[in-house]
């Protein structure tokens, strides 16, 4: 990544445990490599989720926190829950999130909402960004991924009412359109932003006009990507991005 002119990358607890030679080479490489973490991934169906599995969640939210001291991150991802037992009650929703909110609080971290477009409640990121409005916690933010906003046809227009500062992050994809349900094209058959059919430009356009100044993370999930060479791939995934940018001066 940093070889193909990447400055961040997103980071996973398999990132730190699964690496052959232990957490600490894995910190090393991201130290030696210059590389920061934009983000780090996911606390699952979190808010909605039945009282007597809140304690739970908030504890496999400490440990994440922990995890994200060693890498040097302080943004959380948390994707709008799809759990069969959630509630859509806006108001249990919102109070979830004050906790969760008030938690980073205390750790000086940050939590990006992410509506996913088969969250039970939220799957829409204007729904989404109405939550985070409501909540009104500094440490709680708005994810936008535009996969997210392109699979289900979501007007782009809206984007551009959204204050900069409370997106967190963008992340971007692409992906070709299929008759496959969004689930199995977003973890195997998501595309570099400009390989597929999406209004890349016109989503980063909307983007601009919120004033929004952080990452742009490509985020993409590729099963043919994976068996290929990994500097081929960041290059790739760097030269895609850097032709959408250059379409847009």
């Amino acid at each position: 990544m940093s070889t193909a002119g990447f400055v961040a990358t997103e980071f996973w607890p398999k990132d730190l445990f699964e690496h052959p030679d232990g957490p600490t080479t894995a910190v090393e490489l991201l130290r030696e490599n210059g590389l920061t973490v934009s983000v780090y991934q996911a606390l699952r169906n979190y808010e909605g989720t039945p009282p007597a599995d809140r304690d739970q969640k908030l504890g496999i939210a400490e440990q994440m926190m922990d995890q994200m001291g060693l890498i040097g991150c302080d943004l959380l991802s948390l994707p709008s829950n799809s759990g069969p037992d959630s509630s859509g009650d806006l108001e249990k929703i919102a109070a979830d999130l004050v906790r969760l909110g008030d938690l980073a609080r205390s750790r000086r971290m940050r939590i990006a909402f992410e509506p996913i477009c088969w969250g039970r409640w939220i799957e829409d990121y204007r729904d989404g960004w109405a939550v985070v409005r409501e909540v009104n916690h500094p440490n709680i933010g708005l994810m936008l991924d535009s996969f997210h906003v392109f699979l289900p046809g979501s007007p782009l227009a809206a984007i551009a009412d959204i204050p900069g500062d409370k997106i967190f992050l963008v992340e971007v994809a692409d992906f070709a359109p299929s008759a496959l349900e969004p689930i199995e094209i977003s973890r195997h058959y998501r595309l570099f932003p400009g390989e597929g059919n999406s209004p890349m430009e016109a989503f980063l356009r909307q983007v601009a006009k919120t004033g929004y100044t952080g990452c742009l993370s490509v985020e993409v999930f590729n099963a043919f990507y994976r068996q290929n060479d990994p500097f081929d791939t960041a290059r790739r995934g760097a030269a895609c991005m850097s032709r959408v940018l250059q379409s847009l001066e």
